[in-house]
């Protein structure tokens, strides 16, 4: 019996409108190309060092890549899509640029194709792939040479590619393949894997399928990505990590104790730094555990904080040219409105409120991933783009509470609209207050 036939659904009988498809893919590159057009020009910072990393990689090969600090995966990525030839830094942004926005867009269509079917609902499907496909958090993101965008992408995939029914090898092979090329872009993703485990822990049980099928091939899709980091710091380090040898998660976590997030700065006569600073502890950079052990109700603030200013967009560009950038409130109002939609679509979603019953693995690998990345990043002195991967997580469930939104009385939006317009107010309020904490 072939999966069509299990699940009683045509192939495609709830995907987008083809038109809606080629509208929003063609709006996605040319608000791309505005946005490259308007960011920081040149290859500095953290940019640079990933392409002189590629440019080693593109020489040497990725045996040659030694680095205690960076992982191989993204200077791979940089290499690849330029050809492995020796371009400049420019060319290479060029390349970069359009490769991630293709890639977010291939997740835009993907998650669309894959949520339609397990909503059975075509407007969840065109919703899911409209708004994500157009975000502009993850287009102004996926224009920049860092590795968020494609880390957000290969995150996106590999929970996507795990709710579909039927064919558990492939399915997990590909999810575990996606999720190890994650972390070994960005090393924090590590934590995608059990999370993903628990995904098809649940998976399981409900669809009824086997899970030791599945074992093999996952255990396969996150070890080879992470083989080659392996081998290059046992040869250059002696050290058996797939991930960096120094241990920056530490140091990131008593940084976190200072301050409630960081960006960095272009501005002339400014230090490259950008600090808010933590109001709730006296200066002194303790460790993490020590903070939470002397004054456990300011680290508690101190973890809030550092979850609302991950979320918080209040610059559009990771490289900061201007700390009163006129995109800051509309970037920041359609930011809020989203969260309000997604974190209402997962409480839609938690209690079964007009939704499938396969619409609720969904739900569970939204909750268990992006609970996941949240936990991991809750301690470190925090980015705005280290937020990335939970908004492809995230898109169907907003899109669920508007379509059940749509189903209900007058009465019931206007309650949401008051509820969604209060939400947002005290979000703007926050964010204004954080900015008062700018160093």
């Amino acid at each position: 019996m072939n999966e069509v036939s299990r699940t009683g659904d045509a192939p495609g009988r709830y995907a987008a409108p083809r038109a809606l498809v080629a509208a929003a893919s063609a709006a996605a590159i040319l608000l791309a190309i505005l946005f490259f057009r308007s960011s920081p020009r040149g290859a500095i910072y953290d940019s640079y060092h990933y392409f002189q990393l590629s440019r080693i990689v593109a020489t040497e090969g990725v045996w040659g890549l030694q680095s205690r600090v960076r992982t191989y995966g993204y200077p791979l990525f940089i290499a690849a899509v330029t050809g492995f030839r020796d371009v400049g830094p420019d060319a290479a942004r060029v390349a970069t640029a359009a490769a991630q926005v293709l890639l977010h867009l291939a997740l835009s269509l993907y998650a669309a194709r894959v949520t339609g079917r397990l909503f059975r609902d075509r407007r969840v499907s065109g919703g899911t792939l409209a708004l994500m496909a157009l975000d502009p958090v993850l287009l102004l993101r996926s224009v920049e040479m860092l590795s968020d965008s494609l880390s957000a992408s290969l995150a996106g995939f590999a929970v996507f590619a795990s709710l579909p029914r039927g064919r558990p090898v492939p399915r997990a092979l590909g999810a575990f393949l996606a999720a190890g090329l994650a972390a070994a872009v960005r090393p924090a993703n590590v934590v995608l894997l059990p999370a993903l485990a628990l995904v098809w822990i649940v998976r399981a049980r409900r669809y009824g399928e086997p899970l030791r099928i599945a074992l093999v091939p996952a255990l396969v899709g996150a070890v080879l990505p992470l083989a080659p980091q392996v081998a290059s710091n046992v040869r250059a380090y002696e050290r058996w990590t797939p991930l960096v040898v120094d241990g920056l998660y530490s140091d990131q976590a008593r940084w976190g104790t200072g301050m409630l997030k960081y960006a960095t700065s272009l501005i002339p006569g400014r230090a490259p730094q950008i600090v808010y600073v933590n109001p709730f502890v006296t200066p002194g950079g303790e460790s993490a555990p020590d903070l939470a052990l002397r004054q456990p109700v300011a680290y508690a603030k101190t973890l809030a904080a550092h979850g609302f200013a991950m979320l918080d967009q209040d610059f559009p560009y990771t490289y900061v040219e201007d700390l009163h950038s006129p995109a800051r409130w509309p970037l920041s109002l359609a930011n809020y409105a989203f969260l309000f939609l997604a974190l209402a679509g997962l409480g839609l979603g938690v209690s079964g409120a007009s939704a499938p019953a396969d619409s609720r693995l969904y739900f569970t690998a939204a909750l268990l991933s992006g609970g996941a990345l949240v936990a991991i990043y809750l301690p470190v002195a925090v980015e705005s783009r280290f937020s990335l991967p939970l908004y492809p997580l995230l898109t169907p469930a907003a899109v669920h509470a508007v379509v059940w939104l749509s189903r209900r009385r007058s009465g019931t939006i206007v309650a949401a609209a008051i509820a969604g317009g209060g939400f947002i107010a005290a979000c703007v309020q926050l964010s204004r207050w954080m900015t008062t904490l700018i160093r």
